[in-house]
């Protein structure tokens, strides 16, 4: 090997060594060490969101059934999952996660204030889910289709 070829092997040997050292993004928590009180408040934060997020397709469902429905009382429930969804748009446009410049402090009462906020919209989101699927089941059963030939 020439000096050449040594030194670009010292250098790719440091930034590899040094690679492993610094902390992984993809690497588990649990490989990183625990994250500090802001980082865990802000991950309770985004699972409740994701939660929400996979609830959504069933405000939509629930939606799709009473439009089908035609039922002259469907007003309420169908305002009510407008206002789940539109509760989970307005969270979703006004959170603003503070940077790293932020104390910590100030970072984890904000992630704490916005875990309030969507426990609330989670409240919302389960009872117009539980009100809607109700009335949904209390819908008479649709007539048979004149389509079906009867003997």
């Amino acid at each position: 090997m020439n000096i050449l070829s040594k030194s670009r092997l010292v250098s790719v040997v440091s930034a590899i060594a040094f690679l492993a050292a610094c902390s992984s993004p993809n690497k588990p928590i649990a490989e990183q060490g625990a994250p500090s009180p802001a980082t865990a408040a802000e991950m309770a934060v985004m699972a409740r969101h994701d939660s929400l997020m996979a609830k959504m397709d069933q405000l939509y469902s629930l939606k799709a059934k009473i439009n089908a429905a035609k039922a002259p009382a469907s007003g309420p429930y169908l305002r009510g999952l407008a206002a789940a969804d539109a509760a989970m748009m307005d969270w979703m446009h006004q959170y603003r996660a503070p940077d790293s410049t932020a104390t910590p402090s100030a970072r984890l009462a904000y992630f704490q204030q916005q875990q309030q906020v969507l426990a609330g919209v989670s409240r919302q989101f389960r009872a117009t889910i539980d009100s809607a699927t109700l009335f949904i089941q209390q819908l008479p059963a649709a007539p048979a289709s004149a389509a079906t030939p009867s003997k």
